[in-house]
């Protein structure tokens, strides 16, 4: 979460800035709402969730504590690629999940395809609107100077970033992309965490012994006993990691379908196809999940375009 959308948002957040926001290029009409509060966000963040240092709140709020996950994600970050790992057609082929693969509770697949399309048509429409020829994108210099920005190794450097633009499907393929990354990767990942962490058996934040030490010979009371003592939090602790998800999990108004006043000027008919499709992903959504209720199966409603922000806000 942190990772994947929080942080490898930043670098894209700065080049926009730099590049499209200064020059007021038109499309900083398409990106300006994946933007919105971000930075303040992880500023926040790197003072509490993140901060590392003596007394850190991330450590009592996580299980291997923040100098820990960091290490994970800067390992993690090694290995990125902007198109192969905030793809969700790419991500999900390289876990073996691709839509070939028969696995029909996989609800965060299914929707997340329907949105991920929906945006590759909404970004492709766009492009079209903007720029009448290939030509056009590649003598667009403000275009190759948001490609540098944001790919150089003294700029952004973000890894798999294309270095220049010169047609029309890759710089579609790189607004879908950074849509997905700021508003249906994020909310799959953030906000099914009140649900999830809220209950603390779910995820137990840290122990008081080691595994080693588990009474193997007690009785099962005796182990029961020790595993509540040993691994489930002190109820303050818990109460800030309830208070903590809670604030992480507020709705936002900020989504995807109520951003028409974004694109009354440029994108317009573009939006106005956005918006239909994403009704009609909507309305599938819940006739699924109200079949799904009554036959006591899974319902998943975390990437409705209803909730889904345009922007990491939370």
């Amino acid at each position: 979460h942190l990772a994947m959308t929080h942080l490898v948002t930043e670098p894209h957040i700065v080049a926009i800035h730099n590049t499209l926001r200064k020059h007021n290029h038109k499309l900083y009409t398409f990106v300006k709402p994946l933007c919105k509060d971000t930075l303040l966000l992880n500023w926040g963040a790197r003072l509490t969730l993140a901060f590392f240092g003596a007394n850190s709140f991330g450590d009592k709020q996580s299980s291997v504590g923040v100098g820990q996950f960091m290490q994970l994600i800067q390992k993690k970050y090694q290995s990125y690629d902007f198109f192969k790992s905030s793809g969700l057609d790419t991500e999900l082929e390289s876990r073996g999940f691709t839509e070939d693969f028969d696995m029909p509770a996989y609800l965060y697949r299914e929707d997340g395809m329907k949105l991920w399309n929906a945006y590759g048509k909404f970004a492709s429409d766009f492009v079209d609107e903007v720029y009448e020829s290939e030509a056009d994108i590649a003598s667009d210099d403000i275009l190759q100077e948001w490609a540098r920005e944001t790919s150089y190794a003294d700029k952004g450097a973000v890894p798999g970033f294309p270095t220049s633009f010169s047609d029309k499907v890759t710089l579609a393929k790189v607004l879908q992309t950074l849509m997905w990354q700021t508003s249906g990767l994020h909310c799959a990942v953030n906000f099914p965490q009140y649900d999830f962490f809220a209950y603390a058996p779910n995820k137990p934040l840290g122990a008081r012994a080691s595994v080693s030490e588990f009474p193997s010979d007690a009785t099962e009371e005796e182990q029961r006993a020790w595993i509540f003592n040993s691994f489930m939090p002190q109820i303050d602790i818990a109460q800030k990691a309830i208070q903590t998800v809670n604030v992480l999990t507020l709705p936002s108004y900020h989504t995807v379908n109520r951003l028409d006043k974004q694109f009354e000027s440029i994108g317009t008919e573009a939006y106005k196809s956005f918006k239909k499709e994403l009704d009609i992903i909507g309305d599938q959504i819940e006739k699924r999940n109200k079949k799904n209720e009554a036959k006591g199966e899974a319902v998943y409603s975390y990437l409705h375009p209803d909730v889904v922000s345009a922007s990491i806000d939370i």
